[in-house]
């Protein structure tokens, strides 16, 4: 029987604490799902909201990285979904199928669904509504996946975004599978991204700048472990990676940080027409230097958030190659100052709430 209120950690002001409050159970519409959460993951976006950068509406419930188990199918949704399914849910949801952005924009593999990832309308979990760090969430079954037998929710929960993000970015380079790719910034995103392109057939290199994250790189599953780890402070890193990459360098190169000289930097381990997705959102911008550009032909390929035919993609590659997060984990009531936690510089891989 579902209840009608919940716990929740609400954002109430920018920059202050959340605070562990008793809500009201969301109602759901004919085509919604109503998810009671298992776990919901912490995401730098997360800290962006808490900080104010996004202008989100106050009270409101963050986390847009929540997995759980259906509890309620809206009168129309369809029929595939059932209650007491395990499913994961996208940031967006609610697209308009109306707007510029889902005329425009579609999945070549399914060109007659809009991508709402572009809708001008749409509902972002966490970010414009309320999200994943609560007891129920509403999903969207436009956004909404299955998730592999066995897969735990704590493991989960960081696929919905940090997974979803590299996975895409991936994705987007379309790197050729034999050819050498960087992950810059090992945190929760750098791990998967290590480990994904692994598991599709990329030479790896690991860079951080940060003992944990150099730490990290080499926990993850013996077989999806990267062929060379490499402290970005050392005086030879430059010349390490391109020695690692040969060939004149990486073929490609995702940065998992929002460290704009890092970002630069990534350029001068690239080849010729090398490609760098970066994954941060500086306030500031990107820097990058015209002459690495323009003399090597490079690549800066922009990258969004998965769609709903990309992760499970990812789903499935999760359960073949059994790729694992890092996270730690803490209840809904530890749960309070987790933006502090999560700007411990010594953090460690993914902080996952779990009900």
């Amino acid at each position: 029987m579902i209840p009608k209120t919940m716990k929740a950690l609400r954002l109430v002001q920018y920059s202050s604490q959340y605070k562990l409050e008793d809500i009201p159970v969301p109602s759901i519409g004919d085509n919604e799902l109503l998810v009671k959460v298992g776990a919901a993951g912490f995401c730098h976006t997360d800290y962006q909201v808490y900080k104010g950068e996004y202008k989100s509406p106050t009270p409101m419930t963050p986390s847009h990285e929540p997995v759980g188990t259906i509890v309620a199918v809206g009168a129309n949704a369809p029929p595939v979904w059932k209650t007491g399914q395990r499913i994961g849910l996208l940031n967006f949801r609610h697209g308009c199928n109306s707007c510029i952005g889902c005329e425009v924009s579609r999945d070549p593999l399914r060109p007659l669904e809009p991508d709402i990832r572009f809708c001008e309308n749409k509902d972002m979990a966490g970010i414009r509504a309320d999200g994943g760090f609560a007891e129920y969430v509403v999903a969207d079954p436009a956004t909404s996946v299955h998730l592999p037998d066995g897969l735990s929710f704590e493991q989960a929960a960081p696929l919905m975004c940090a997974g979803a993000t590299v996975w895409t970015g991936l994705d987007e380079a379309s790197v050729k599978p034999d050819l050498p790719i960087g992950v810059v910034g090992i945190g929760g995103l750098g791990c998967l991204a290590l480990q994904f392109a692994a598991a599709l057939g990329h030479p790896v290199v690991a860079i951080d700048n940060r003992a944990e994250g150099l730490q990290v790189a080499q926990e993850v599953p013996e077989h999806l472990r990267p062929g060379g780890v490499i402290d970005y402070n050392a005086p030879e890193a430059t010349r390490e990676v391109i020695s690692f990459a040969g060939g004149g360098g990486l073929a490609g190169i995702l940065v998992c940080t929002d460290s704009i000289e890092a970002t630069e930097w990534s350029l001068k381990v690239l080849r010729p027409h090398g490609v760098c997705v970066p994954f941060g959102l500086p306030e500031e911008g990107f820097k990058f230097s015209a002459f690495d550009i323009v003399f090597k032909t490079l690549v800066i390929r922009g990258s969004l958030l998965a769609n709903q035919r990309l992760v499970s993609d990812m789903m499935q590659l999760v359960a073949d190659k059994g790729v694992q997060s890092h996270v730690q984990t803490m209840s809904l009531e530890e749960g309070t100052n987790l933006p502090d936690r999560y700007m411990n510089p010594h953090l460690k891989g993914r902080l996952v709430v779990t009900m």
